[in-house]
């Protein structure tokens, strides 16, 4: 398996196609590596938009998509990407609600654009975008088109009409790819724990929305919405599709900041959490700028390196934490007599000599040199945990919750002024249940 957080899934895919006209606004939502652009976001969408138009492929992420209208054919994909729905839909929206749907659509983004030569604007919402999943590479590009502009080339235009059978068409597909969710639901949200439907597309309302149109008629339809998203979605519909809507509001969970995560199940959590002594200095080759961020204490080295560093006669505790499949056999005459290494998991091996395997991160101790279970990007799955509220002094004192604030989970959360552990994202490593001095967590 290929574990990947979704800021290396987004990246990986959008580099695979080679985008050249980049436009990232200065609240980038989803950590990628892109060159910052300050101007107006409508002046993006036009300095996008016109080069699509020759044949450059065109990407912008933004905070809020402003609107436009769609008036000539593209010679090159074009896609947006934001984080929140945009007020009014300019173009086709796929709503992309879990990581494990990443790929996959932001791929059937590009190829409606550059099929029907129009826009396509991606939602990544923030579970998505603060998650992790098994990673499939995309082994398909779209294919290149070499920038053209003639005189000719801006005077294309494209009518109403031919526009609106495009939008049909491409309903069609989208239908066909994300087909309309049957079940009843009780929540609308764009968070993991309510339904939302999958597309939209402008001028057409689907079969499910049709649907809630009717049933909103006569008020048959009872369903609740996060009170963060009422606004926001009782705009959305009404001046997109005229459908007049009054959720009840039930409150939230508190979502917290992107910039501060590292995956659920992070190693270097467990790790500082278990199994370093204090005064250790820690070196590291893992490149991960979340842990490099959240543990200033790391020293980054090769392998090589550290092991030239405890050839010398030195005095200091010092940790090595690296991958697994770097690691070579001759290295255990250095650490044999001094120094200590971690080696995390990253080929599916069962031992290696001179280490002791463990199973689980909550079987890691001291012992001088241990072959973890996992590594970054292949996270195992074990069994869930759950917090026992009663035993929770920061929620009965009101106070910050002393375990986020050092694991960095995005799995705990807050709701209805409870922690909790969100069961899709936790992977049960139980550093949580280690830095929990009240024993709230099982």
């Amino acid at each position: 398996m290929d574990i990947r957080n979704s800021k290396e899934i987004i990246q990986n895919i959008l580099d695979r196609y080679n985008f050249t006209a980049v436009y990232s606004d200065s609240c980038n939502k989803f950590g990628l590596e892109t060159s910052q652009n300050y101007c107006d976001s409508v002046d993006a969408v036009d300095f996008l938009y016109s080069s699509a138009v020759i044949g450059s492929k065109a990407l912008g992420i933004f905070t809020d998509l402003p609107f436009f209208e769609i008036t000539k054919p593209l010679r090159a994909e074009c896609l947006f990407i934001t984080h929140t729905l945009p007020k009014r839909i300019s173009t086709p929206v796929i709503i992309v609600k879990n990581a494990a749907d990443i790929s996959d659509r932001l791929t059937l983004a590009l190829k409606i654009s550059v099929e029907h030569k129009i826009p396509v604007t991606v939602v990544i919402t923030h579970n998505a975008s603060n998650n992790y999943t098994d990673f499939e590479r995309a082994n398909n590009d779209l294919g290149r088109i070499s920038p053209f502009i003639s005189a000719s080339t801006f005077k294309q235009s494209i009518s109403s009409e031919e526009l609106f059978e495009t939008y049909k068409s491409i309903y069609n597909m989208l239908l066909q790819a994300l087909p309309d969710d049957k079940a009843a639901h009780t929540i609308i949200s764009l968070q993991d724990k309510g339904f939302f439907p999958d597309f939209f597309v402008p001028e057409i309302i689907s079969e499910k929305l049709n649907e809630w149109k009717q049933s909103f008629d006569k008020n048959t339809l009872k369903v609740s919405v996060y009170k963060s998203e009422k606004e926001l979605l009782e705009s959305f519909f009404f001046n997109n599709y005229n459908i007049e809507i009054s959720f009840p509001e039930i409150e939230d969970k508190t979502l917290p900041e992107i910039s501060n995560l590292l995956c659920p199940g992070c190693p270097f959590i467990n790790i500082f959490a278990r199994g370093v002594e204090k005064d250790t200095i820690i070196f590291t080759d893992i490149t991960c700028k979340g842990v490099l961020k959240a543990f200033p204490e790391l020293n980054y080295i090769s392998i090589d390196g550290y092991m030239g560093i405890i050839s010398s006669e030195i005095r200091p505790s010092t940790l090595f934490i690296g991958s697994a499949s770097s690691y070579k056999s001759h290295y255990n005459k250095f650490i044999n007599k001094r120094g200590r290494v971690i080696l995390l998991n990253d080929s599916g091996i069962s031992k290696i000599d001179g280490f002791s395997s463990i199973r689980h991160p909550k079987k890691l101790t001291k012992t001088k040199n241990i072959l973890y279970p996992y590594s970054c990007n292949n996270i195992k799955h074990y069994s869930k945990v759950k917090v026992k509220l009663k035993k929770c002094n920061c929620m009965q004192h009101n106070d910050k919750c002393e375990v986020f604030q050092k694991t960095l989970c995005p799995a705990i959360y807050l709701s209805s002024n409870n922690i909790l552990i969100d069961s899709a994202m936790c992977n049960g490593c139980l550093a949580c249940k280690v830095l929990c001095s009240q024993g709230a967590i099982s």
